[in-house]
């Protein structure tokens, strides 16, 4: 009957998930579309819905807590019927000479106590829940990463994509001047056709820039868990919060992800799941104390037959045949292994936060040299514009390329430091989120 109700409890949370997972394609099917135009803060709020990593995360938080509810039905009440069907043949002194000999039987039991195996398998099972919740937080802090890191990459190349159809339109211009400069023999026709070739050089720059805007909105469509709908439109993100910033010391910040990092926080949950292991692995060798109740009915009348009993039962293993002591040292060598991973992570956290800290460093000196790069050809462009209107010069085309080229330095240079600062975050443990201010349409 124990595994009847194990059985059964296991179809049920068959079912459960069944059902879980049935609903969670359906409501991906009923996810609205994405407004025009896009912001970054809409779609940061659906890092929650439902897509692949997370449900892969949240599936691995059932299954931990599929296994604490294991552990807590090692000590629940069993109650298990048994039948017997016999035929004998009684010896001649029996009173009681009938041949049927079949019995029904209600079997009642408890464990009473089990001196520390359950206690260890249940503290191991809670770790294992605190675990999961961990990395869940950690795949909810990188899809919020992913998005961001997405969203720019749409704003960069339609950057990228303004440049290259600018400098086309000017290259194109230039060589519109040189054909007729060539039909009036004023040009030869070495100089045409090299002009010819750096128009299709730019021209092949211009579609691949072009090719870039839907392959990245391809992925920020993936990433948003609404594959096919590219979105036409972004905001551009208010970004002044988190650019102004200040850089704290890399000591505070490594010491905050040891002490806060998703991933370090699960695996010392796992390191104390696999002491608790060891522990348990140890119990086997104390006794069990179970209770028992048993109801029987006799088709064959005996004085021996009891309709009832009720007993405490203690089991002491006396010889295991070496069961224990392997069983133990395996979940040593787990719990060794753990610990080798945890301090394996730790290292590796602490040099990604050094990575992170060196690089807004250089990401600082990067904005002010972009800053001052926008001043410079800002002040070329009002000049070229005089020279223009005053005809002595017709640079206007070429210094609005290279005023492009400058904005698209300056933001590339904002958006590394937002998606540096918010892997810095994932890291720390603390929450990815950008200060949404006004936006304003690209």
């Amino acid at each position: 009957m124990t595994s009847a109700c194990n059985s059964g409890r296991a179809f049920r949370v068959a079912a459960a998930f069944l059902l879980l997972a049935g609903s969670v394609r359906v409501g991906a099917a009923e996810l609205p579309p994405l407004p025009e135009p896009l912001t970054l803060e809409y779609a940061l709020s659906l890092a929650e819905e439902p897509h692949p990593s997370l449900a892969l995360a949240g599936a691995g938080l059932d299954a931990s807590r599929a296994a604490l509810a294991m552990v807590e039905a090692r000590t629940d009440l069993t109650i298990t019927a048994e039948g017997r069907a016999r035929w004998v043949e009684p010896p001649d002194t029996a009173p009681n000479q009938d041949s049927d000999d079949h019995k029904a039987s209600l079997y009642v039991r408890k464990n009473l106590y089990d001196f520390g195996r359950t206690s260890a398998f249940r503290s191991a099972a809670q770790a294992g829940v605190a675990r999961a919740e961990s990395l869940y937080q950690d795949t909810l802090a990188q899809r919020r990463v992913d998005i961001m890191q997405r969203y720019f990459d749409v704003l960069l190349a339609d950057l990228d994509f303004s440049r290259e159809d600018e400098a086309m339109a000017v290259v194109y211009v230039g060589l519109d001047r040189l054909r007729q400069r060539h039909e009036l023999r004023q040009v030869s026709d070495v100089e045409l056709l090299a002009a010819e070739a750096e128009y299709q050089r730019v021209r092949r720059s211009r579609y691949a820039a072009e090719a870039r805007q839907r392959l990245t909105r391809a992925a920020l469509a993936d990433v948003l868990n609404r594959p096919g709908q590219l979105p036409a439109a972004l905001a551009r993100p208010s970004l002044d919060a988190r650019l102004n910033r200040p850089i704290p010391e890399v000591e505070v910040l490594q010491q905050a992800a040891l002490a806060s990092n998703p991933v370090l926080v699960g695996l010392r949950h796992q390191v104390h799941a696999a002491q608790e292991h060891v522990t348990a692995a140890r119990a086997e060798r104390r006794p069990r104390l179970n209770g028992e109740l048993e109801a029987s009915r006799y088709s064959r009348e005996l004085n021996s037959n009891d309709e009832w009993r009720a007993g405490v039962v203690l089991e002491l293993p006396l010889y295991t045949g070496g069961l224990v002591s392997s069983v133990v040292s395996q979940r040593q060598a787990e719990l060794y292994q753990a610990q080798q991973r945890l301090r394996e992570a730790e290292m590796a956290v602490q040099h990604n936060v050094l990575e992170l800290w060196l690089h807004l460093q250089t990401l600082k000196i990067q904005r002010e040299e972009a800053d001052a790069g926008v001043n410079h050809v800002e002040l070329y462009l009002d000049r070229s514009r005089t020279l223009y209107e005053l005809e002595f010069k017709a640079d206007l085309g070429d210094a609005m390329v290279r005023l492009t080229e400058a904005e698209s330095a300056t933001l590339r240079a904002d958006y590394e430091m937002v998606l540096a600062w918010a892997r810095l975050d994932a890291l720390t443990g603390g929450p990815v989120q950008i200060a949404q201010g006004a936006a304003e349409a690209p």
